[in-house]
């Protein structure tokens, strides 16, 4: 908008001057001519076309007025194109020199004009002129500070994005050394007192059996009243001693990590293996969190020995009565693998290793069952563990 009202002050001022000579035919065709070649520079700079086609329009306005000498009033619009012109030349000087173009028809018309009047025109066309490049020259210099600006403001927003995403992944870390340190602390808490607290209360509980022993042989049944009485406080001390030690351990249980650490690991290890994880346990007790961790672990390393399959999905579920987990790989089987193969029974110990036979163990000793076999064209691992036994972790929740 500024660009077209300094464009139309040029040309209304180098119009004022005509005037004074009278406007004919020729001049109003100069002045279309000059209006359409300033808008065709216009668009052409607009483009960023290459610095010789934008100044063409210039170009052949200059020409144009060499030969018709009465246009020259009309060139401060064609300076100040002129100076907002690209670099046309390498050589800074004579880029200068083809930017001071639109006085070269100034000096010619002084030359050929004889008239007292045509000349004073053209003087006074001079300053316009002038004034054109100075007011081209300086919408160059604020569009190239406004450019300077916007990339400056560009390249803080994005120093400023990319301190924000330093100082956000810094507080996680540090959220996240705090959590482990916590974790860390209550496991140790936890073995301390299952270590220390835990044996002298054993030792006192078979104290007290013992003089209870004693009290009944010796026919005192006031003692032995007595001694029932303290097995009996320290056996419930003693359960919730056990009790705090596993809501301790429990809670340095990060189930969601031990199951992420054991899946991901293992996907890690081969660039061309992947390993996808759907984990809807939000928190279970410590021992099931080893299983499953140790399960998966075992689970993924059978895929690798026996499976030709890229990818393994591991599934948690956390249904009102029990935790489910589900490892499976889609297959098919190395050729040399009997144990993967459709064939094979699911059952049959000839071809059960000692993977499965641990998997199976670990999970029927936390009353768990197992089912490991075929599905599809490839092997599923299927582990479900009862949440009855652990009343004191339903409790906790």
């Amino acid at each position: 908008m500024i660009i077209l009202l300094e464009k139309a002050m040029l040309l209304a001022c180098g119009t004022a001057v005509a005037s004074f000579s009278g406007f004919d035919i020729a001049l109003l065709i100069g002045l279309l001519i000059a209006i359409s070649l300033s808008c065709i520079s216009e668009w052409l700079i607009a483009r960023q076309s290459s610095p010789k086609i934008s100044a063409l329009p210039v170009g052949c306005f200059i020409v144009a007025t060499m030969l018709m000498p009465h246009w020259c009033v009309l060139l401060p619009v064609t300076a100040y194109d002129t100076l907002r012109l690209p670099a046309i030349m390498h050589d800074a000087r004579v880029d200068y020199a083809i930017k001071c173009l639109p006085f070269a028809p100034i000096m010619s018309a002084m030359i050929s004009v004889s008239s007292m009047h045509d000349r004073w025109m053209i003087l006074v066309t001079m300053p316009l002129v002038a004034l054109g490049m100075m007011l081209g020259r300086s919408r160059t210099t604020v569009m190239q500070l406004r450019q300077s600006l916007r990339r400056t403001q560009d390249l803080t927003r994005d120093s400023n994005r990319v301190h924000r995403r330093r100082m956000a992944d810094v507080a996680e870390e540090r959220s996240q050394s705090i959590r482990a340190a916590t974790l860390s602390e209550r496991t140790r808490i936890a073995r301390e007192i299952h270590d220390n607290v835990g044996h002298l209360l054993t030792r006192a509980i078979m104290q007290s059996q013992a003089g209870k022993a004693v009290a009944d042989a010796t026919n005192n049944p006031i003692a032995a009243q007595s001694f029932s009485e303290l097995n009996a406080t320290l056996s419930e001390a003693m359960t919730m001693v056990r009790r705090s030690v596993h809501d301790l351990e429990d809670d340095g249980t990060d189930f969601a990590a031990q199951i992420a650490d054991a899946a991901h690991t293992f996907g890690d290890a081969s660039a061309d293996f992947n390993v996808m994880v759907s984990n809807d346990i939000i928190d279970a007790p410590a021992p099931v969190a080893r299983c499953f961790a140790t399960v998966i672990r075992e689970s993924l390393s059978n895929v690798a020995r026996h499976s030709e399959a890229k990818s393994a999905t591991v599934t948690l579920r956390d249904f009102p009565a029990l935790w489910q987990l589900i490892v499976q790989d889609p297959g098919p089987a190395k050729p040399s693998t009997p144990a993967y193969s459709e064939s094979a029974p699911a059952d049959t110990e000839v071809f059960r290793g000692m993977g499965l036979s641990d998997i199976e163990y670990r999970v029927r000793s936390l009353g768990g069952t197992s089912s490991c076999g075929p599905y599809g064209n490839g092997w599923r691992v299927f582990v479900t563990i009862p949440k009855q036994q652990w009343t004191y972790h339903n409790r906790g929740e």
